[in-house]
């Protein structure tokens, strides 16, 4: 049987994507939309996208011990 940390990386690493990827899909720039919010979003888009990547790494790599 797996490790049960696997299954918890993989499940972490799903939804950091998923967050990720509501962000960075739904920021726009419309009218009152201000610099640093907009930037902002698509940076903390970009650091979940990173978390993600770790995790699932991370996962892959417990598995292919």
């Amino acid at each position: 049987m797996e490790e049960p940390q696997v299954y918890v990386f993989l499940v972490i690493g799903a939804i950091c994507m998923l967050i990720a990827s509501l962000f960075a899909g739904n920021a726009e720039w419309v009218l009152g939309t201000t610099t640093a919010s907009f930037y902002g979003t698509l940076a903390i888009a970009f650091v979940l996208m990173l978390a993600a990547g770790i995790f699932l790494v991370s996962a892959a790599k417990i598995v292919c011990k």
